[in-house]
């Protein structure tokens, strides 16, 4: 055999063991998890608490950080742009998927420059409002907005609540003033100050306040009730039927991953959402874990996607 085949040959090998090489030695340094929100809010809240639960299985710090603007779109970017080697991640909510509809300039491709990894977690959206508004249930609030229409502001972390705000006011027939915030814990802030009155955000990111009783939920988006506010009914038992809707978390990297270091990450988020504190913490927080492969990750983005164009385009929202 020719040298020129022998070395062929072994550059071919070569090619061969470098991904597994590469996932035998992941991770050797310091991960980074970037939470494209304000601190405080869910994206945050579950960032770390997985980022906890990896440094100490992996014996690597696994940092969060928060770069909040552009409704996730800057953070987002770094990490676009970032070495695909499994050491810069990002955990998005469905606004990973809304953006592209609702900007006429994205500096990224959804699909095309991130790698799906695994959908973490999954939170119905709640309607909460601020203690001075004089509603206490969902067909009081529609009655309020329907005599003041316009009056009432409405805040929103990201697309994706906003859309679940704007579902609620065509299913209602009602006219909410939107305002819009870098995370959860700022439409809280205001929330309690009084200077929006009503927001659509995770159960996740209400809870705390919910328990003090500094704010009032009056429905619950998803199919059932949280088990973290029993109590509280859907928003279709409160008497707004065909209101459905929920938040996502999911983990991406850059395009360009190498398959088994995604598929390890993956393995190691689901075998943490296995663990009965994880798992019961989270259910706490009104979450679920959810841990999918990457295929049926990809799946779902694609079909959130479709959704959301068709619910933009009937509300009549134009990009800007």
């Amino acid at each position: 055999m020719s040298l020129e085949k022998l070395a062929s040959l072994a550059g071919l090998a070569l090619a061969l063991l470098v991904p597994v090489a590469q996932a035998q030695t992941f991770p050797n340094k310091s991960i980074r998890i970037m939470v494209p929100y304000a601190t405080g809010g869910g994206t945050d809240i579950l960032a770390r608490l997985f980022a906890q639960k990896l440094t100490e299985s992996w014996g690597q710090s696994v940092v969060v950080e928060n770069r909040p603007g552009g409704d996730g779109i800057i953070g987002s970017e770094v990490i676009a742009r970032s070495p695909p080697d499994g050491y810069n991640l990002v955990l998005v909510v469905a606004a990973h998927v809304i953006n592209p509809s609702l900007k006429k300039n994205m500096p990224f491709d959804i699909f095309k420059d991130f790698t799906p990894i695994t959908e973490v977690a999954a939170s119905p959206w709640v309607v909460v409002v601020s203690p001075n508004v004089p509603a206490k249930s969902i067909k009081e609030l529609i009655a309020l907005a329907k005599a003041q229409p316009g009056k009432l502001s409405f805040g929103s972390s990201e697309p994706s609540s906003r859309l679940a705000g704007e579902q609620f006011k065509e299913l209602a027939s009602i006219d909410l003033l939107h305002v819009p915030y870098k995370g959860g814990s700022q439409i809280m802030t205001d929330l309690l100050g009084g200077h929006i009155q009503v927001g659509f955000t995770s159960v996740l990111t209400v809870l705390q306040h919910y328990k003090s009783g500094k704010l009032i939920v009056l429905g619950v988006g998803g199919k059932n009730r949280s088990p973290s506010m029993p109590d509280i009914p859907t928003v279709v038992e409160a008497g707004l039927p065909g209101y459905e809707t929920s938040a996502w978390y999911g983990l991406y990297g850059p395009a360009g991953m190498p398959r088994d270091v995604v598929d390890k990450i993956q393995k190691e988020i689901a075998r943490i959402s296995a663990l009965p504190d994880v798992r019961e913490r989270l259910l706490q927080l009104g979450a679920e874990p959810v841990a999918n492969t990457p295929a049926e990750f990809a799946a779902f983005t694609q079909a959130e996607y479709d959704k959301f164009v068709k619910i933009i385009k009937k509300a009549g929202i134009q990009p800007d």
